[in-house]
């Protein structure tokens, strides 16, 4: 019996032992995780702040030139049906038959009714200045 009872104190005590390196190797873990690893994931985070914030930026630059595109695309669209969209293969046959007094009227009375006004576009370079400079 006491020979049992010794074998099974020290299977106990190598478990103990083991116990207590894991207990060391969790505490070192933690401890590195602590001061290296926080630290890190901190400057990390920090420098994603900036590229969220370019990102949102450049969301918000995205969204303006979809607006400025479709406002343009809404004057295009006024224009051909305020000036008609007529091709100008069929202007040059109308011209050629005897006709050329009734194309000019309505394209001159036409011209007359809208003056054109360009649109006010964005400049690329106010928003991306490093365009400015010369390529390497």
């Amino acid at each position: 019996q006491i020979e049992s009872l010794d074998k099974s104190l020290e299977d106990l005590l190598t478990r103990v032992d083991e116990f207590v390196g894991m207990l060391d190797m969790i505490r070192s873990d933690s401890s590195q995780v602590v001061n290296e690893s926080i630290p890190q994931i901190y400057t990390k985070a920090t420098e994603m702040r900036q590229i969220y914030r370019k990102i949102d930026k450049l969301e918000a630059f995205v969204k303006m030139i979809g607006n400025s595109v479709a406002g343009l695309e809404e004057r295009v669209t006024k224009a051909e049906t305020d000036l008609g969209a007529f091709p100008s293969a069929f202007k040059k046959i109308l011209h050629t038959i005897s006709i050329p007094s009734f194309l000019n009227k309505s394209s001159s009375s036409r011209q007359q009714q809208t003056l054109y006004e360009p649109p006010v576009l964005f400049k690329t370079e106010d928003y991306f200045p490093c365009l400015n400079e010369a390529p390497y």
